[in-house]
């Protein structure tokens, strides 16, 4: 695309970073209070992990609904409609405080991100064709912020007022600005004066995703790094304060994680595609990412600090390489959003079992040993996944257009 960076495009982009700032916040929100949770409403862990679990679970069985509401609504109400939600939810947070309530405004966070995601996807597909990495490193690289931002700050905030109500809610303030950006900055469609996808003179008649076989394994490798992602967030703190830490501490530990997923999140996807090997840089980062969750292991405060600015790589990397397969191997933006939401879909189902998996296990055990085997055997089972998936290869779409007859010269 050419003048990527004119001013109709950048404005494009602040939207996108925007929205994407807020597409964790409701959910990281969570961790570094979840020993102050379990403590306040006498909960188990594996109680408390439901308050992650369920947004994540929400996040894919409602994933599928961005397609219905982007082709009846279009992509400003919907995004204005789903901003909505997330602030009314993650606001209520800070008025009622019981176990139940967290409960249902976790449902909302989850159904809201779920069509937020799949939402972004369609508009980087529309409007960035052959830019998709930079726009999703952008996107990335503020939901990750706002994940650091809300791991370093929540305990403190809870510190400084002696409220866990208000350090869940203060982060409504997000989609209240994010709402404000939207409403009166983007312009969908041809208001918008970007180039869009440049494929108007063909109509295509693709398969659905569920009958083919790469989706499968992108909605399979969604899940690892959901897992990977929603685990790491929802324990590591525990974790820390298990190992002799304060609860500031172990959130200063999630924020460093968080940081260092920050940068992969930007760097990753220019990477991937000025070096499109993704299988290499997978099998790269995953290592890393298990070497990490083995000096973490060690319960040595000085390796746990190395740990986590290591740990933020993966966590970074995977979820910028998982959102960009779909639109790797898709060349419609109706395309990319009906992938993006099947992988979302299963993904965030299998992934975002985890975390109540964990707390069910630490409930009987009382060991984070194991918690720390699973964390390593999804880095294993990465390897195999990306294995099976490959490297990006060019194809022939010719048989998939729909031809006009009458329009068929000779």
């Amino acid at each position: 695309m050419k003048n990527l960076y004119n001013r109709n495009t950048l404005i494009l982009l602040f939207v996108i970073a925007a929205v994407s700032i807020n597409l964790r916040l409701g959910i990281t929100s969570i961790g570094p209070l979840m020993d102050t949770l379990k403590e306040s409403l006498n909960l188990s862990s594996t109680q408390a992990s439901l308050l992650t679990t369920v947004p994540v679970l929400c996040m894919g069985i409602f994933a599928l609904l961005a397609t219905v509401l982007n082709k009846t609504l279009g992509s400003k109400i919907t995004l204005l409609l789903m901003l909505s939600i997330l602030l009314i939810s993650t606001l209520i947070r800070g008025f009622y405080t019981g176990f139940i309530t967290l409960l249902i405004s976790a449902f909302f966070v989850g159904l809201a991100i779920a069509v937020l995601a799949p939402t972004l996807s369609s508009v980087i597909k529309k409007y960035f064709p052959g830019h998709a990495a930079v726009a999703i490193g952008i996107s990335s690289f503020f939901m990750s912020a706002g994940s650091a931002t809300t791991a370093a700050l929540t305990g403190a905030f809870y510190t400084s007022m002696d409220s866990y109500p208000f350090a869940l809610a203060i982060w409504s303030v997000f989609s209240f600005l994010a709402i404000i950006v939207v409403l009166f900055i983007y312009k969908p469609g041809a208001q918008n004066n970007t180039p869009s996808q440049a494929v108007p003179e063909f109509k295509y008649n693709f398969p659905s995703p569920w009958v083919q076989k790469m989706p499968w394994l992108f909605m399979l490798f969604y899940a690892l790094q959901a897992a990977l992602y929603f685990s790491t967030l929802t324990w590591l703190v525990p974790m820390s304060v298990d190992n002799g830490m304060s609860m500031i501490q172990g959130g200063m530990l999630l924020a460093a994680v968080m940081a260092m997923q920050v940068v992969f999140n930007l760097l990753f996807p220019i990477l991937m595609e000025k070096y499109p090997a993704r299988r290499n840089w997978i099998f790269l980062i995953s290592g890393i990412g298990a070497i990490a969750t083995g000096l973490f292991w060690t319960g040595d405060h000085t390796l746990m600090w190395i740990a986590a600015f290591m740990m933020g790589i993966p966590l970074g990397g995977l979820y910028s390489a998982a959102m960009m397969l779909p639109l790797d191997e898709t060349v419609t933006s109706q395309g990319a959003n009906s992938w993006t939401a099947m992988m979302q879909t299963g993904g965030c189902i299998l992934g975002g079992l985890f975390p109540f998996v964990i707390g069910w296990i630490f409930d009987i055990t009382h060991n984070h040993n194991y918690t720390m085997s699973i964390l390593l055997g999804l880095y294993v089972v990465g390897f195999l996944l990306i294995t099976a998936i490959g490297n990006k290869t060019e194809k022939n779409y010719d048989d998939y257009i729909v031809r006009d007859p009458e329009n068929i010269a000779g």
